[in-house]
């Protein structure tokens, strides 16, 4: 395992203990001191700084987050649930012309049609779902490029300083 991959391993670790959002913290003091006890494991465990007591700090963290942290899994996993089933509904919202296109018709052999006579519903529409992630498109590409794009219509001004 390379340093860099170490250490990628170590922070994501550390940032699952620290499950806590800003919205948790009432003073902007509490959050940074929470930020920064975050950063010190990090890096403590990353450089192999007093390693035991790092890894006592962040099992308290980890014990003291636990509600945090199922709740942070459980989104995530409903988050990749809803990511494949929009998938299923990309290959479900084409019209008939669309999936023709995408498909394969095998010609006629001396014994038949192959492949498409033999294909099970589920089978088929997995293959359409392999046909539209081939071609690069997906709902999801579609709703991150609206999202950049409107994002890059922001213009924010400059902050103004005590004395203006």
């Amino acid at each position: 395992m390379t340093t860099l991959e170490k250490e990628r391993k170590i922070r994501e670790r550390v940032t699952r203990a620290f499950a806590a959002t800003r919205e948790s913290f009432e003073e902007e003091e509490e959050w940074n001191n929470y930020l920064e006890e975050r950063e010190d494991i990090a890096f403590n465990l990353v450089e192999g700084i007093d390693v035991e007591e790092s890894e006592r700090r962040l099992r308290d963290v980890e014990a003291s987050n636990a509600h945090i942290i199922a709740a942070s899994h459980a989104r995530e996993v409903e988050m990749h649930h809803r990511i494949s089933m929009d998938a299923n509904d990309d290959v479900l919202l084409l019209d008939k012309d669309e999936k023709k296109r995408m498909s394969y018709t095998p010609e006629k052999t001396g014994n038949g049609l192959i492949g498409h006579d033999m294909l099970t519903p589920e089978s088929e529409r997995r293959q359409e779902q392999l046909a539209l992630l081939a071609s690069g498109w997906s709902k999801e590409l579609v709703r991150k490029r609206a999202i950049q794009e409107s994002l890059a219509t922001f213009i924010i001004p400059p902050g103004r300083t005590n004395g203006s």
